[in-house]
């Protein structure tokens, strides 16, 4: 469990923060800002393809040492490209450094998310340690406290990645004469690289959506029309990545991108110090009641009201509404992941690593962004009225699936 945890904190990380610099002369250039809000999404994007890729690839194994060696390698890969990076002190090398520390991320974590969603406390190590970033973009200020809030945000602790690779390695050396069942590993699936191609679907979609946004939202006559227009094109694509995943799949998928865009609309998280240990508590605790209460739609409750607290106005991070909006993701997430059950594992893998996709939320300019990607801020409301549409249309498309899919006959063991 506790590598799992880890594991996805590192993993996921490199896949939804982008690379730091070891200057401090680059932090806040212009330069700095544009290359992180045109490389960040994209990396995140290919990052997930590539999860689904080696998910797929490492399932049909019976050995899981396997999953566990090439989560090592990635994490060690990892590693090096960030001390690599702590040599150059050109921000020139900023995009380069941001793809090769997604494509790392993205190995270990579609390995690790095979090798954890086997077995319940791994998998539930797993969910935390994705929820905690998913949440936290800013999860290392806790650690390092003497840095400015841009930076923080923006680096993973070296400490924690080599923590990670002792992790792994340990527990691919436990696993080394471990076997599965074959039952137990080839589920029949009609397409076994239908996440590759879900991944793929979403990912761009998404991209696209996002960037066509962020270029089109200050110089359009109607503002509301753009928004809408990519919040269409976000549902429909999800929906029809929900469609490519055998059975019912694709309801993870759904839940993950609505989940996604309420809390993108709280904005960009503060540290909170040991505060954060609340979100792991509020997790764990949503993850338990999804296991014992199994209502995917329930989800939408808590991401609803996550969507109506950030439409009542751009609130400031530690005020009451951001805490309450943010406490409510955390146990929504937990019980997203605890109610619903993948039937084939790269399905949920490929689902769990939505939540590291940039929404179109991401793309609306706010005060509280980090950087901005507009000319001109949006309305207080508007990032929560644009999630809230998106959480609608996620929703009806859960209930469209619902009725296109037969439900399983037997419920599979391991979560999401």
């Amino acid at each position: 469990m506790v590598t799992a945890f880890v594991g996805a904190i590192v993993a996921g990380m490199a896949l939804f923060l982008p690379f730091t610099f070891a200057t401090a002369a680059a932090v806040g250039s212009p330069f700095r800002v544009a290359s992180l809000v045109n490389s960040v999404p994209r990396a995140a994007a290919l990052g997930l393809i590539i999860a689904a890729v080696v998910a797929v690839m490492l399932y049909p194994s019976v050995k899981p040492v396997l999953a566990w060696t090439v989560a090592t390698v990635g994490a060690i890969a990892l590693g090096l490209n960030y001390v690599i990076g702590l040599y150059f002190s050109s921000p020139d090398v900023l995009t380069s450094q941001n793809y090769a520390d997604a494509m790392c991320g993205s190995v270990v974590y579609g390995a690790l998310g095979i090798a954890a969603l086997r077995r319940a406390l791994p998998a539930l190590g797993l969910a935390l340690g994705t929820i905690m970033v998913f949440i936290y973009g800013e999860f290392v200020a806790m650690f390092d406290d003497d840095l400015n809030a841009m930076d923080t945000a923006t680096q993973t602790p070296l400490w924690l990645i080599a923590v990670c690779c002792v992790l792994l390695a340990i527990s691919a050396w436990r696993h080394r004469h471990s076997f599965m069942p074959a039952a137990a590993v080839r589920a029949p699936v009609e397409l076994p690289i239908s996440p590759i191609l879900a991944a793929t679907v979403l990912s761009l979609t998404l991209l696209v959506a996002t960037e066509w946004l962020s270029q089109r939202y200050d110089q359009a006559t109607s503002n509301l029309t753009v928004v809408s227009v990519a919040a269409v094109v976000s549902v429909a694509a999800t929906f029809a990545a929900a469609l490519l995943l055998p059975g019912r799949d694709g309801t993870a998928l759904l839940l993950a991108v609505a989940i996604a865009a309420s809390a993108d609309s709280l904005g960009d998280a503060e540290s909170l110090g040991f505060g954060v240990l609340l979100v792991l508590v509020l997790a764990a605790a949503g993850i338990v009641v999804g296991r014992r209460v199994s209502l995917p739609q329930l989800t939408y409750v808590g991401a609803t009201v996550t969507c109506l607290i950030a439409i009542g106005g751009d609130h400031d991070a530690k005020s009451w509404p951001w805490l309450l909006g943010m406490s409510v993701l955390a146990f929504t997430s937990g019980y997203a992941f605890g109610s619903t059950n993948a039937r084939y594992l790269p399905s949920g893998v490929m689902a769990m690593g939505a939540l590291f996709l940039p929404s179109i939320v991401w793309s609306i300019p706010t005060p509280s962004r980090h950087w901005p990607v507009g000319g001109e801020f949006a309305e207080p409301g508007t990032p929560g009225r644009a999630a809230l549409t998106i959480t609608v249309g996620t929703a009806a498309g859960m209930l469209l699936l619902y009725r296109l899919r037969a439900p399983e006959t037997a419920r599979p063991t391991v979560g999401l």
